[in-house]
């Protein structure tokens, strides 16, 4: 009968998600360590703007969150992608071909 009960609560229980708050904090960190990443990559290059999100990338579904940013460097159109490491707090950049 117990572990009736227990089943019961935990199918009945709500679901939690992670709060815009959260998700904002996230995004933040990640643009910060993304901006420093690709000038230490390209030191003239400039962001403008970034174009996509991506989460839920890694080996456990959700180790990385990535970044598409666009801007220039050296005066040229530049895009690039970054991926941010949740547990680390570290970003990788490259640059995309464009064409």
């Amino acid at each position: 009968m117990r572990t009736l009960i227990c089943l019961l609560f935990l199918v009945c229980s709500p679901a939690l998600a992670s709060t815009p708050s959260a998700w904002d904090a996230l995004d933040k960190a990640a643009q910060a360590s993304c901006t420093k990443a690709t000038v230490k990559m390209a030191s003239k290059a400039k962001i403008q703007k970034i174009t996509g999100r991506i989460s839920g990338i890694g080996g456990n579904g959700d180790q990385y969150y990535g970044l598409l940013m666009v801007g220039k460097t050296a005066n040229f159109p530049s895009q690039w992608l970054c991926l941010y490491d949740k547990k680390s707090k570290a970003a990788q950049v490259r640059e995309l071909e464009t064409r």
